[in-house]
């Protein structure tokens, strides 16, 4: 004899209305994350702080090791890496044949001595912790296609920060040609552009033309 069994009891529950979010918990929320991304930005920049300050010191240790070599021998070092007299003349701020004498016959101040030990020091870092080749070559190397400011120009106005700060990539070209020159956009504005023909070749015509 078979028994009928009655079908299970489902308790339906009626969904309920999801809960509004009241306009102060949206105005705390909003707070909060401006708090965390002000916070966010503070530790942003004490880290890039710290960061610089560690390069610049490693870098005046490199220096001041490296200022214990015979002046002559540094300007070897350097004209092996491939720096002209011209560029190391123009980077420690005297003539061409200041650099040609010292190399002959010595007679380097004290200041000059520091400026050859702490370029060959800069070149050393870079070389070492950026991985960059023929590092002389690449202080030739403008910044950027459309501005002619190369770390030599750095180097001569005594922004060591600058070309370490462009060597490392950690820093955006406009920010570090602001840093070096604030009217650089007006200096180095042209009145050309530059553009490919249709035979491939390049060329260059003025601007809205």
């Amino acid at each position: 004899m078979r028994t009928s069994t009655a079908p299970a009891a489902v308790n339906l529950v009626e969904p309920q209305e999801p809960t509004a979010t009241s306009a102060s918990q949206m105005s705390d929320w909003t707070e909060t994350a401006g708090s965390l991304r002000s916070r966010a930005q503070h530790v942003y920049q004490d880290t890039t702080e710290f960061h610089k300050d560690l390069l610049f010191r490693t870098w005046q240790q490199r220096t001041n090791m490296r200022g214990k070599q015979a002046p002559a021998s540094l300007l070897e070092e350097l004209s092996d890496l491939g720096f002209s007299w011209r560029d190391l003349a123009r980077m420690v701020g005297v003539s061409v044949p200041a650099v040609q004498k010292w190399r002959r016959s010595g007679g380097v101040s004290g200041e000059n001595r520091r400026h050859l030990a702490s370029l060959l020091a800069l070149c050393d870092h870079i070389s070492e912790h950026y991985l960059i080749q023929e590092v002389a070559s690449w202080f030739e190397m403008p910044l950027t296609d459309q501005v002619p400011v190369t770390p030599i120009d750095l180097f001569a106005e005594n922004r060591p920060d600058l070309i370490l700060d462009h060597a490392s990539g950690h820093s955006d070209v406009e920010n570090i040609l602001t840093a070096y020159n604030p009217e650089w956009r007006e200096r180095y504005r042209s009145d050309f552009d530059v553009y490919l023909e249709a035979d491939g070749a390049m060329s260059i015509r003025s601007r809205g033309a």
